[in-house]
């Protein structure tokens, strides 16, 4: 059964889904970069999310903000080390909003970039 509240979710066009995604559920940080501004190396607005799953191609983000399409992201990925984190390049290719309450809860789709 469909479920109209979930119709209308944002995509990048032709997004190829990966096969092998890997359950992870950890706190993350990560920036987004100037969406006017698209080549500028200057990331800000720094945000909290917490990762849905992973594979080889990128991650899904719970998040309380939502990325435009195409939007640059740097996210510091956790390793298994208790403080090491890896930082690295994303972008954003699809975002959705969780009809759930509280309102302004989003999942958000990276692929990684570098």
């Amino acid at each position: 059964m469909r479920q109209p509240e979930w119709e209308g979710w944002a995509t990048v066009e032709n997004q190829q889904r990966q096969r092998h995604r890997f359950p992870l559920m950890r706190a993350v940080l990560f920036e987004l970069n100037d969406p006017e501004a698209p080549l500028s190396p200057a990331f800000s607005l720094k945000r909290g999310a917490i990762t849905i799953n992973v594979s080889n191609g990128g991650l899904c983000l719970l998040t309380d903000c939502a990325p435009q399409l195409g939007q640059i992201v740097r996210i510091h990925v956790p390793m298994t080390g208790e403080l090491a984190q890896t930082p690295t390049l994303a972008e954003v290719r699809w975002v959705r909003a969780v009809p759930l309450k509280p309102e302004g809860i989003h999942m958000v789709g990276l692929r990684f970039v570098l």
